[in-house]
């Protein structure tokens, strides 16, 4: 099968140039006067070309975040955490669930749950804990 395809003369293959990609893992691009603009293959292998915005739950925090592609189940990524003025580390997490809504108004909403995947990362996040139970006591007083 071709590396690359006409859009006219890919209406007439579509199934085939689908079932191709999703067998194979190869992408196969649309093109217009010779131009790529668009690719078809198997949703691992395609890539957004600005990033994605997510949500990142942790288990004791959120924040927002743009990624280079959707995450999928299982796969992990590290994470720099600040420890003081002039010191970090890094952490683990591993994604646990993607979760995702688009409104009537086209927007969408992705929402990425997060666990630590090493020891190293659940005793950072129990050094945390501790520093913001301390400090929230130290409010009260």
């Amino acid at each position: 099968m071709e590396k690359s395809y006409g859009i006219e003369a890919a209406r007439a293959q579509l199934g085939d140039i689908v079932d191709h990609a999703r067998t194979t893992g190869q992408t196969i691009a649309l093109t217009r006067h010779g131009r790529t603009v668009a690719v078809i293959g198997p949703a691992e292998a395609v890539k957004p070309s600005g990033g994605v915005e997510v949500t990142l739950y942790y288990p004791h925090d959120q924040s927002t975040c743009v990624l280079p592609a959707l995450p999928r189940t299982g796969d992990s990524f590290l994470q720099e955490v600040e420890l003081g003025p002039e010191s970090s580390t890094e952490t683990r997490w591993s994604v646990t669930e993607v979760q995702w809504h688009m409104s009537s108004d086209g927007t969408t909403y992705i929402g990425v749950s997060l666990d630590p995947a090493d020891d190293h990362t659940v005793q950072i996040m129990g050094r945390q804990r501790q520093e913001r139970i301390a400090a929230a006591r130290a409010a009260e007083k």
